[in-house]
């Protein structure tokens, strides 16, 4: 089956022209030329804001309340007094199958996202949506399209619940929170034993055990595989029902399943054993489920992964503070902690020596050295120490921990500074958080601070990593920087390759969108407009790498496809998001 052919299908054209562009943008005459000062950004009209595997088939409904799909409402009859002439058309109800939580003026894209595709490669698209997505912009964008509301898919047979492979998705990039937003509107995806799964191993380690706890016995009536027996030994020992563990242990013996280490510590738990967990090194769910209910400490090197068990250890008090604040930095990447779950972690880091925390100390930052950094400036009442301690935070925080909800918190302590000269020195970095965090509009002003600084020479380079990522977010143009003077800001001919590799970046967000697609090599037609196709193939393209992780050249291709897609939102915020990696402050 070929599902996303447009990526395996490497079309030419676009990529070389593009990074022609990049180099004739360092080469021309422009470069000998002084620029004028750069005119401030226009705060008359407002500035555009962008949006922020188990494979059974779906199982009978059963009688269980939050598995019934509840009836649609039958539309009201046309009015009897329409005038002559008018057609009036019934209104048929969703499928809830297709039903979501966005729309295209809400952080969604336009219900016809998979018109003109064969339901078995709409249904290949999403169930291959990979985990360990760990760029904000890629998240969000996956988030939005996972959660929009669709008229329609391709011909061809079902094979699982669309509202269920969406959920299973949504579960994969850790956003429990739309999950249970798209459960809300598609009852029915509880019904598919993969997606109730997914569900509930996620909202049990996000810390709401008894929610997922109550949904055991009627997943486990209603599914006959032994995960369903051992999740219920699992809530047994959470709720201090230990005598049915035995029972427990035995039907599952019954059903064939030979997970002797997961029987071995349920035994142990069943009998009030609480030393040390041993011979434990990457637990499956359910395993550490039961390690964590039963209150058993276990070895510093075992290997857990995924939003949700990442983000169960870091909120387990017991472990040592290094460990937690590792499982909570890596959670936080995956999309499975928010930022007050990430606060709440802080909360167990001792205050720091301020002495400790210094531009020096943020060349080697470390997970702990970051909550030292956030717990200080959240602390601070002088402005000045915290303008100071805002910018050792930035500095050892990455782009995608700027973007996330680190950044968000980081965000909480600059919204206290003044808008004055007194703070022009921190201005660029003010104004690319806020841009890394969606807030073109507040970002405004502190650009036009940073370049005031810019134009009397007094910003020592910052405004040069500052004004892609503006441009980017349509806030400034590229022809108004001397291109000479740029390089120079950015460290001269050593940082000539970073420099051309922005520039090309900004062309394929701004340039050529209304070209025709070129044909694909194989000589097969263009994709044309299936906006879910495009995204999820950028999506796949990017995986775990993201927008920073991947090769300037390979991504240009990926925003050219996207803007000629009518996707060019999600382009502008995969292609900033980007272009704040290549200029890092301090990097």
């Amino acid at each position: 089956m070929t599902v996303s052919s447009d990526r395996h299908r490497r079309r030419g054209g676009p990529l070389g022209g593009i990074a022609a562009l990049g180099l004739t943008l360092l080469a021309g005459t422009a470069l000998a030329q002084q620029a004028e000062p750069v005119p401030s950004i226009p705060t008359g009209a407002p500035v555009s804001l962008f949006p922020p595997a188990a494979t059974t088939p779906p199982a009978e409904p059963s009688a269980a309340p939050d598995a019934a799909i509840p009836d649609a409402a039958a539309p009201s009859p046309a009015d009897a007094r329409s005038p002559k002439g008018v057609m009036v058309e019934e209104l048929k109800a969703q499928d809830p199958e297709l039903a979501g939580t966005l729309g295209p003026d809400n952080g969604g894209l336009t219900p016809d996202l998979w018109h003109g595709l064969p339901r078995a490669d709409v249904e290949a698209l999403v169930a291959g949506i990979p985990a360990g997505l760990t760029s904000p912009a890629l998240r969000a964008m996956t988030r939005g399209l996972l959660l929009t509301s669709a008229d329609g898919l391709g011909a061809g047979e079902r094979t699982r619940n669309f509202a269920a492979l969406r959920t299973e998705a949504l579960l994969r990039i850790g956003d429990a929170d739309g999950a249970d937003a798209l459960r809300n509107v598609a009852p029915a995806v509880l019904e598919d034993e993969g997606a109730a799964l997914a569900w509930l191993e996620m909202r049990f380690f996000a810390g709401d055990r008894q929610s997922a706890c109550d949904q055991v016995p009627g997943l486990l009536s209603r599914f006959q595989h032994p995960v369903w027996q051992k999740w219920q030994i699992v809530c047994q020992v959470a709720n201090g029902q230990t005598d049915g563990v035995f029972l427990g242990l035995d039907l599952m013996r019954e059903q064939g399943d030979k997970d002797d280490l997961f029987a071995r510590l349920a035994e142990g738990a069943a009998n009030g054993v609480k030393t040390p967990v041993k011979g434990v090194l990457e637990p499956t769910p359910t395993q550490l489920a039961l390690i964590l209910v039963s209150g058993r400490p276990f070895p510093p090197e075992t290997k857990i992964s995924g939003p949700g068990p990442l983000a169960a250890l870091a909120r387990l008090g017991t472990l040592p503070v290094p460990q937690r604040l590792a499982a909570a930095e890596r959670a936080v990447a995956l999309g499975g902690l928010d930022g007050p779950g990430l606060l709440s972690v802080y909360e167990a880091v001792a205050d720091a020596d301020p002495k400790a925390l210094t531009v020096a100390a943020a060349k080697k930052p470390t997970p702990l050295l970051r909550a030292q950094l956030l717990k200080a400036l959240r602390a601070e009442p002088t402005p000045a120490a915290k303008a100071g301690l805002f910018k050792v935070a930035m500095l050892a925080s990455s782009t995608e921990q700027q973007a996330g909800a680190y950044g968000a918190l980081l965000l909480e302590e600059a919204r206290q500074f003044r808008l004055t000269v007194g703070f022009a020195s921190i201005a660029p970095l003010v104004a690319r958080l806020h841009l890394l965090q969606g807030e073109a509009t507040a970002a405004g002003p502190w650009i036009n601070l940073a370049r005031d600084d810019f134009n009397a020479s007094k910003d020592e380079g910052a405004f040069a990593r500052l004004w892609p990522l503006a441009a980017a977010h349509g806030l400034l143009r590229e022809d108004d920087f001397d291109r000479a003077r740029w390089v120079r800001d950015l460290g001269g001919d050593a940082a000539r390759d970073k420099a051309e590799e922005v520039l090309i970046l900004l062309t394929a967000l701004h340039g050529g969108k209304d070209a025709p697609l070129p044909p694909l090599t194989d000589g097969g037609a263009p994709p044309g407009q299936v906006k879910g196709a495009v995204l999820l193939d950028a999506v796949t393209a990017l995986g775990s790498d993201g927008a920073v992780g991947t090769p300037p050249f390979d991504l240009a291709t990926i925003l050219t496809d996207l803007t000629r897609a009518g996707l060019s939102d999600q382009a502008r915020q995969i292609g900033a998001e980007a272009i704040a990696g290549l200029l890092r402050p301090g990097a």
